[in-house]
């Protein structure tokens, strides 16, 4: 196979009723084969564990995409002799559905737990299923309206980095090989620092003049992993509100309150016996989760037309799309 990248016109500048794909609709090549379901499978257990972890430890996640594209043309070429691209996209699309099942998960369920009820193993698995299911039923009607319709206007940045790993294929020896450093470098260090505690992973230091609050640092290796994943936008973005919440709301709640001759709900301690850290437990998590929800309905808000749109075409009788059969 020729090893070469997307086609400029991968990223608008035309119709997508007009865009030729990279393999050809008319061109037979095996997709759905035991190998790439069972590679699939494989990482998105494993995208699944890593994204549950990161995302209750950090509150966010990773992109599963790329590194999967990566491991999957490397490990197709390396090990099986097989350079079949469609192979490789269907094992980084399965691995995808790791992170998103894990991210449905640990973004809604631990809110039954903050509502002081008991989460069960069976509840957590049903959920699971019956999301995901829910899921592909919703994104089947918006997926011609989101890639053909809207080809060029919406950039799919993880999609298009992974789409460009596949396409490229050559790039699957090396890269493969740097998330394996990348891996091993990793687990050295977790080794280290959490095994052997050579270092501290998180040091505190009280800043007294500032009402005591708190600086610390989380230094982890996939923190790192993660500043680079997101880029240098995304971890400012979470440096400002790790500032603004440690030194402007805690020292704030800390001076106001401390006064107050009875708790401030919902904590059940006085203010002026709370330390930074109580004060974050009590108060601030609150606004970080409305900070959260908020963004969520200010997204929904503005994708309701992208949403509606395409979802009423069908029963207008002008979609002329394959049998929903066909299209899941």
């Amino acid at each position: 196979m020729e090893k070469r990248g997307l086609d400029h016109s991968a990223y608008g500048g035309i119709d997508g009723k007009d865009y030729v794909p990279f393999i050809p609709a008319d061109k037979a090549m095996p997709e759905i084969t035991i190998v790439s379901m069972v590679m699939g499978i494989i990482f998105a257990m494993l995208f699944a564990a890593a994204n549950t972890y990161l995302g209750l430890k950090v509150g966010m996640t990773i992109a599963a995409g790329i590194p999967a594209s990566v491991l999957a043309t490397g490990i197709l070429k390396g090990l099986f002799k097989r350079n079949n691209v469609l192979e490789a996209n269907m094992i980084q699309a399965i691995a995808a559905m790791g992170e998103a099942l894990a991210g449905g998960i640990i973004f809604t369920l631990p809110a039954i737990i903050i509502w002081g009820q008991q989460l069960k193993l069976s509840t957590i698995v049903v959920a699971t299923l019956l999301g995901g299911l829910i899921g592909i039923f919703f994104v089947v009607p918006l997926r011609r309206y989101l890639t053909v319709e809207e080809h060029g206007k919406l950039m799919f940045p993880e999609s298009m980095a992974a789409a460009e790993i596949l396409a490229t294929g050559s790039s699957g020896g090396t890269g493969l090989k740097t998330v394996l450093l990348g891996l091993s470098t990793g687990g050295l260090y977790k080794l280290l620092s959490g095994g052997l505690a050579f270092w501290l992973e998180d040091p505190e230091w009280t800043i007294k003049p500032i009402q005591s609050t708190i600086f610390g640092v989380n230094v982890l290796a996939s923190l790192a992993g993660i500043g680079f994943i997101i880029g240098i936008e995304g971890a400012l973005y979470m440096f400002a509100g790790a500032v603004v919440a440690w030194f402007g709301f805690i020292p704030l709640i800390k001076y106001v309150g401390t006064g107050l001759t009875s708790p401030l709900f919902p904590s059940t301690t006085l203010i002026s016996q709370m330390s930074a850290g109580a004060i974050w437990s009590s108060y601030i998590r609150y606004v970080g989760a409305g900070a959260v929800a908020a963004g969520g309905f200010i997204s929904l808000g503005k994708s309701l037309p992208t949403i509606i749109r395409p979802s009423a075409r069908p029963w207008g009788g002008s979609a002329r799309q394959p049998p929903l059969s066909v299209q899941i």
